[in-house]
C-alpha cells in the first residue's frame, strides 16, 4: 500500500511540472492515424517475430513508440471518441450505439480548427460516422466509403480507396498553396474482421495451410470456436498479419507521399488504434465484451523531428486520453476551457509532449489507466497500473478478477480471492471508486441517437444491442 501511495505522489508531482513551450518554427501539420483493431504485439516494432509493419516501424525508428498504451474501451465507438476528444468514456458519455456526442463538447479538430488548421476526416467504418459526432470541427469528414451495414463493412476492401481519398485531399491542399496547416484524422479497417487479405498477403505468413478454416465471417463461423485445431487458429493469426501488412502498405504510401511533398517532417505523424483483438486467449474471440490485455494494450507511435527524439521508447505506461493533450502542446496550441479532462480531477488528462522531446530526462508519472466497456446490459470497468490490474463487472455482483501483471502478464491467475493480494486489491478497489466518483457528478456530454430498426436487427446478432 505504502508503494501504490508513494506512486500516487509521484505521479501528482510530476502532472504539476510547467508545460514545455511550443516548438519552434510554424505549426506543423498533424496526420493521426487509427489503424482500427491492431494488437500493439502484433507490430515487429513491438517484439513480434514476423514482419507485419514496415511502416510503423520506421515511423517508430525516426519517433517514439509507447510500449504499453492501453485504450479506454474495448470497441470502436467509444475508444475514437476519447481520442478525438480527449475525454475517457466516463465523461463524453458515448458507450453504447445508441448514443451520440453533444454539440457543447469540445473536441481536438475543433480546437485546432479555430487554431488556424484545416481540418479533414476521412471513415472507413459505421462506428466512425458523422452521426456519432465524429465530423465536429471537421472542415470536411469523409464517409463515402463506409458501407450501410455493419455486416455488409466486414466484408471488402477499403484500405485503397482510403489512400486515394487522404492522398486527393493531401494534393489538393498542396496545390492549393498550403494556405493553413492540416490535421487528418485517418481510420483503416481493413485490419477488423473479416480477415480477408488479397494476394499476396493472404499467404505471406502461412503459405503452406491447405485447411478449411478462411478469415471470413470470422465472428460467427460455428468452426473458429474455443478449442479448435491449433494449425487452423494459427492460420487464422496469419490472415490477421496479412491485413496489418496490407494496411501498413497503404499507410507506406501516404507517408511517401508526405515525403515527395517536403512535409513529412513538419508533419506530427501518429499511428495508433482504438483497440486490439482476441484469438480466444481468455475462451473468446473479436472484441468488445472484456478488458484483458490482448484486446486493451494498442499501439501508440509518434513521429515528429522538430520535438520529438528519435529512437526513442517510453516503458511507462500511457492512456489514450492523453493523446489529444499532447497533440496540441505538439504543435503549439493551448487547450481552451471545457477541452479534455476538468482540471484537478483524479489521474485527468496530461500532455506527453515533454517526456518525449529530445533531451528529456524525466518519464511520464505512474498513471493508472481506466477502461470500460458495455455490451448489451453488462459494462465492465478496469484498473491497470504497469504491474497490476483489476477489473469487475455490473450489475449484480462485481466478480473481481486481480492479475499480477508482472509476475502474469498473460492474466491467466485470478487473485482476487488470495489473502496475499488482499491489500493489493483493495488498493486498487479504491482507485476504482475514486475514478468513478470523481465523474458522478460530471454532465455526461452525450444524447440519444435513435438506431433504425433494420441496423439495431444487425447489431443484435453481433451481441452490440439485447
Amino acid at each position: 500500500m505504502l508503494g501504490l501511495l508513494v506512486l500516487a505522489l509521484v505521479a501528482w508531482l510530476t502532472r504539476s511540472a510547467p508545460v514545455a513551450p511550443p516548438p519552434a518554427g510554424p505549426s506543423p501539420n498533424i496526420l493521426l492515424v487509427s489503424i482500427d483493431s491492431l494488437r500493439a504485439d502484433h507490430l515487429h516494432s513491438y517484439g513480434y517475430a514476423r514482419e507485419t509493419s514496415p511502416t510503423i516501424d520506421a515511423l517508430a525508428r525516426d519517433g517514439v513508440l509507447f510500449r504499453h498504451a492501453v485504450a479506454p474501451a474495448t470497441w470502436t465507438l467509444p475508444s475514437h471518441m476519447t481520442m478525438l476528444t480527449g475525454m475517457p468514456p466516463e465523461l463524453h458519455g458515448v458507450t453504447t450505439n445508441e448514443r451520440r456526442l453533444d454539440p457543447e463538447a469540445v473536441t481536438l479538430a475543433e480546437v485546432l480548427r479555430d487554431a488556424g488548421y484545416a481540418t479533414a476526416g476521412f471513415a472507413a467504418a459505421p462506428y466512425v460516422r458523422a452521426m456519432y459526432g465524429f465530423d465536429q470541427g471537421f472542415d470536411l469528414y469523409d464517409e463515402s466509403i463506409v458501407a450501410d451495414g455493419l455486416l455488409d463493412s466486414l466484408t471488402g476492401l477499403t484500405s485503397p480507396e482510403s489512400t486515394r481519398l487522404v492522398s486527393g485531399y493531401l494534393e489538393s491542399w498542396d496545390a492549393g498553396g498550403r494556405q493553413k496547416p492540416f490535421f487528418v484524422f485517418l481510420h483503416l479497417w481493413d485490419v477488423h474482421y473479416d480477415y480477408n487479405p488479397p494476394p499476396p498477403y493472404d499467404t505471406m505468413f502461412d503459405p503452406d495451410y491447405d485447411g478449411p478454416v478462411t478469415g471470413r465471417n470470422f465472428l460467427l463461423d460455428p468452426h473458429v470456436k474455443p478449442g479448435m485445431d491449433p494449425r487452423d487458429l494459427a492460420h487464422v493469426r496469419a490472415l490477421y498479419d496479412g491485413e496489418i501488412r496490407y494496411t501498413d502498405e497503404h499507410l507506406g504510401k501516404i507517408v511517401a507521399l508526405l515525403e515527395r511533398m517536403g512535409v513529412l517532417d513538419d508533419t506530427i505523424v501518429v499511428v495508433t488504434s482504438d483497440h486490439g483483438e482476441e484469438f480466444f486467449e481468455h475462451g473468446r474471440k473479436g472484441h468488445g465484451e472484456v478488458l484483458y490485455d490482448e484486446t486493451l494494450l494498442v499501439p501508440l507511435v509518434m513521429r515528429f523531428p522538430r520535438a520529438i527524439a528519435a529512437g526513442k521508447v517510453v516503458e511507462e505506461q500511457a492512456r489514450m486520453m492523453d493523446l489529444a493533450p499532447t497533440l496540441l502542446e505538439l504543435a503549439g496550441v493551448a487547450p481552451p476551457s471545457g477541452f479534455g479532462t476538468p482540471e484537478g480531477t483524479p489521474d485527468g488528462a496530461i500532455s506527453l509532449a515533454r517526456y518525449v522531446a529530445p533531451g528529456a530526462r524525466t518519464s511520464p508519472p505512474a498513471l493508472a489507466a481506466h477502461s470500460t466497456t458495455t455490451m448489451g446490459k453488462t459494462t465492465r470497468t478496469s484498473v491497470r497500473t504497469q504491474d497490476a490490474k483489476l477489473v469487475v463487472r455490473a450489475p449484480g455482483p462485481p466478480q473481481p478478477e486481480l492479475y499480477d501483471l508482472a509476475r502474469d502478464a498473460g492474466e491467466r491467475t485470478n487473485l482476487a480471492k488470495s489473502e496475499d493480494a488482499h491489500e493489493l486489491l483493495g488498493a486498487l478497489e479504491g482507485d476504482l471508486a475514486t475514478w468513478r466518483s470523481s465523474w458522478s457528478g460530471q454532465k455526461q456530454l452525450a444524447s440519444v441517437l435513435e438506431v433504425p430498426s433494420d441496423q439495431r436487427d444487425r447489431l443484435r446478432a453481433l451481441g452490440y444491442v439485447e
